[in-house]
């Protein structure tokens, strides 16, 4: 009985390649580790939880009922809602938690990273430091508390990523309570640089103590500027007033000390842009939710200019250069408004998910789902599609829309050249001259 089984199963994920990395025989190992399966049989199998969810979610539904008619449909048999209800327990979330970590672990195909590595020839690996914040519903404020709203206080969570641009994968997808903010956060990515990577961060995790660790490992880095970051001279240690410079020169790119107490050593630059963009912060900063912040007449004039930091030498990148690298990051932001509207990630814990376990479990669920689109499915269609159109570049949006709605037919594994011709048709960049799409941009910064 269980050769048979295993036959079948294999057998039945020939050639799928989201199917393929979702085997019974390494899930169930995964469940009886985390206590999923405590007995020899179930009534929901562990591998059937996982990909009924996925059916139910690609159908915009998260009920019990809808999940458990899934379940049915692939076990073959009917399944009550009590017995989903009863299995929402740590167990099961350690179980779930335990498959996307180890999902997270495995590497995309060789042959696609040698492609990419070539590219980025700069560096050994780019890698995008962010997160995006998921509202959840109010009664939920216990276990992941959030800001205070006219009074009340709201649930909020925060999915820390850490991306690989180079390999179009994820280094790890951390959930926390949105009381972490970025600074807290901004350690958790050492243990995953090596030498020779660029690490490109936002504001939020520009932590001095985190960077002067970059720079003891190898690792290069590009981050925006701390307004109240104080800089100085190298050879004289005074103090230098960015904005009277900058009147002066009307650009910087120099080395500096960084730091009243840390004294490091790093690259500044500071360049003008555009009058419109300037004046679209200076709006959004007039507007700042923090009605305590009162900003200074200096912090206004600096916000029409890009101020960086970095260790990158200037021999290998300009300052024009490093302000390019610097909007490869948008790449995630893209990234992250595909997982809230496409993917509906906020909208799929609704009021009536109350059971911490079955959240976090959906959560995690979601983003397994997530990360079969950006690094499993999408780079082996990105590869069918290129051997026949080499200049042809697909949107994230349409991608991850097209993943969704027909995640049934893709799992089926019946129409894999309908679905290239389909993606080729629907899921490309409107051609355009006025401006370049995301991946028209990160193809031309890296070669």
């Amino acid at each position: 009985m269980k050769t048979n089984s295993s036959k079948r199963d294999k057998s039945q994920h020939k050639g799928n390649i989201i199917l393929g990395k979702l085997t019974a025989k390494s899930i169930n190992k995964i469940a009886r580790i985390n206590k999923y399966i405590k007995r020899n049989s179930g009534k929901i199998s562990p591998k059937n939880l996982i990909i009924g969810f996925m059916i139910m979610v690609s159908r915009s539904r998260n009920t019990y009922s809808d999940w458990v008619t899934e379940i049915g449909l692939l076990e073959k048999k009917t399944i009550s809602k009590q017995s989903l209800f009863e299995r929402m327990n740590s167990d099961t979330e350690n179980f779930v938690k335990a498959v996307v970590e180890k999902q997270l672990t495995e590497k995309v195909r060789p042959i696609e990273m040698k492609k990419v590595k070539r590219e980025l020839r700069l560096f050994n690996n780019v890698m995008i430091d962010d997160s995006t914040m998921i509202h959840l519903p109010d009664e939920l404020s216990e276990y992941y508390p959030g800001n205070v709203s006219r009074g009340k206080k709201k649930s909020q969570a925060k999915i820390h990523a850490l991306y690989n641009l180079t390999e179009n994968n994820f280094s790890f997808l951390h959930v926390h309570s949105f009381c972490n903010n970025d600074r807290r956060l901004s350690a958790n990515i050492l243990p995953y640089l090596q030498c020779g990577d660029l690490c490109i961060r936002d504001l939020g995790f520009a932590v001095l103590d985190v960077i002067g660790e970059f720079i003891k490992k190898g690792v290069k880095f590009i981050s925006r500027k701390l307004f109240g970051t104080k800089v100085y001279e190298i050879k004289s240690g005074t103090e230098i007033n960015i904005l009277k410079e900058l009147k002066k020169k009307g650009f910087i790119d120099r080395e500096v000390l960084i730091g009243t107490k840390h004294q490091i050593k790093v690259r500044l630059i500071a360049l003008p842009i555009p009058a419109d963009k300037a004046s679209e912060r200076r709006r959004k900063a007039a507007k700042d939710r923090n009605r305590r912040i009162n900003h200074s007449s200096e912090y206004y004039k600096l916000l029409g200019y890009s101020i960086f930091i970095t260790n990158i030498q200037a021999v290998n990148c300009d300052s024009e250069k490093i302000v390019q690298l610097y909007r490869l990051r948008w790449r995630i932001e893209i990234i992250f408004k595909s997982w809230k509207s496409c993917f509906s990630l906020e909208k799929l814990i609704h009021r009536q998910c109350k059971n911490i376990h079955r959240v976090n479990c959906i959560i995690y669920l979601m983003l397994l789902f997530i990360h079969l689109f950006h690094v499993i499915w999408w780079n082996e269609y990105e590869c069918q599609v290129k051997k026949l159109n080499k200049k042809i570049q697909f949107s994230i949006i349409k991608m991850a829309n097209f993943f969704r709605q027909h995640f049934t037919e893709i799992i089926s594994n019946n129409c894999k050249k309908q679905i290239i011709d389909l993606i080729t048709i629907n899921c490309a960049y409107d051609k355009r001259k006025s401006r370049e799409n995301a991946r028209q941009l990160q193809i031309k910064l890296v070669t």
